[in-house]
This record gives structure tokens, sequence and C-alpha cells, in this order.
């Protein structure tokens, strides 16, 4: 049987998966990439389900239900959570960052940082930096942005 007609028939199952289970940064594509990468594990490992479209069908549902799980349990598991791309409170920075995850040390340290410029701010630049960090528009951005590049200077000469 041909690959993208056997395909076709699962697909479904794909996209129930996608909407039952969140993996961080999938998309789409990937979700389907995953599906056909077990379709063809699941055709070389067991030929008989060619023939039997019933057979297909729980043994595609099965073997790609317990790929995600896994997917799942490794996205969750406490043992893997430096694996995950930490969430600081940056704002727009962040796109400034080499490398998408912190060390948790240099997350510390950042983090110290931005506690500490924010005990430095007024009350009314206290609410602007929420607001910049919820990346809204307000009057005086800008120079609250400067004011955060120069409290950070030293930390982005060595991280960002």
């Amino acid at each position: 049987m041909n690959f993208k007609k056997t395909y076709e028939k699962v697909k479904w199952i794909v996209w129930k998966c996608e909407k039952e289970f969140y993996i961080h940064l999938w998309e789409h594509a990937d979700w389907e990439q995953e599906g056909r990468l077990i379709l063809y594990e699941l055709q070389l490992n067991c030929p008989e389900v060619e023939e039997n479209e019933e057979k297909l069908l729980k043994y595609f549902k099965t073997k790609f239900r317990n790929h995600i799980k896994d997917k799942v349990r490794k996205q969750e598991s406490d043992k893997r959570k430096l694996n995950k791309v930490p969430y600081t409170e940056i704002g727009e920075v962040s796109h400034k960052l080499r490398s998408k995850e912190l060390f948790l040390d240099e997350l510390v340290v950042l983090r110290e940082a931005l506690k500490e410029f924010r005990k430095n701010l007024t009350s009314q630049e206290k609410e602007n930096y929420e607001r910049l960090l919820m990346n809204e528009r307000f009057s005086g951005r800008a120079e609250l942005r400067r004011k955060l590049q120069i409290h950070l200077k030293d930390f982005k000469d060595h991280h960002l």
C-alpha cells in the first residue's frame, strides 16, 4: 500500500492528539512529522498492518499516543526542568540572548539585577516597568528601556 494513502487513514488520530496534548514549541507540522515517523516505524516493525485496516488503526493509535505521552512526560518531569526554556521577566531584552536557555546561576543573577532595578523605581516607573514587560505602549517607554539597558550593562557584556 502507498505510504501517503496509509497516512491519510491515520492522520485524524494525529490531529486528535494535537488537540488533546500540549507539547511546548510544537506546531501542526511537528505533529504531522511525528505521525509520519511513527507510521513508518509501524510499517517496518509490523508489515501485516498494510492488509488489515482495523489493526493499522489500533496499532497506530496505541503507538502514537504512547509516543506523545512519553514526550509530555519528558517535558514535564522534574528531572528535566532545566532543559526547559526558563521564564524570565526581561521583556523585550530576551530576544538578544545568544541562546534561548540560561544556566541556573545566570538566571539567578539576572533576576536579582531585575529585582534591584525595580526596587529603585518610582511608583509610576514601576507601573510602566510592568507595562514594558507586557510589551504595552506608553509614554516614556524608550527612556525606561534605556534605563533598564544601562542597569543591565554588566550582565549584557557576558550574556546578552
